[in-house]
């Protein structure tokens, strides 16, 4: 008689909808992002695991420098940029007051979330 007990089954490798090829993260993806983005989305494009970045984080010995912000953990997109040795976007002088860059609806600049496929895990 075989046991009640159910066994697991393993959980996919790939995020649902892509092609399970790894994600490649260029300099105009990064810059698509907005100023600054979230701890995970960081840590998958410096190669640190979820996990180990929080960890990282807790200790102030993340590889760039973050801040927090309320329970979240906010990191800027051009240190990321110099870590990797990738160029900087060139500061604007000029004076822009009128949203450029939000949204129309919402006014949210940027975001975490990345439409090719290469957001971070859940």
């Amino acid at each position: 008689m075989r046991s009640a007990r159910r066994t697991r089954n393993p959980a996919p490798a790939a995020h649902p909808g892509s092609n399970g090829a790894p994600c490649t993260w260029t300099a105009e993806r990064i810059l698509a992002l907005g100023a600054t983005t979230d701890l995970a989305t960081a840590a998958a494009i410096l190669g640190i695991s979820r996990s180990a970045a929080y960890k990282l984080a807790a200790r102030d010995a993340f590889p760039v420098p973050l801040f927090r912000a309320g329970a979240y953990y906010r990191v800027p997109t051009a240190p990321i940029l110099r870590k990797l040795h990738l160029q900087s976007p060139p500061v604007s002088t000029t004076d822009h007051t009128d949203r450029a860059g939000a949204d129309e609806d919402s006014g949210h600049t940027g975001g975490d979330s990345d439409t090719a496929g290469c957001s971070p895990p859940p």
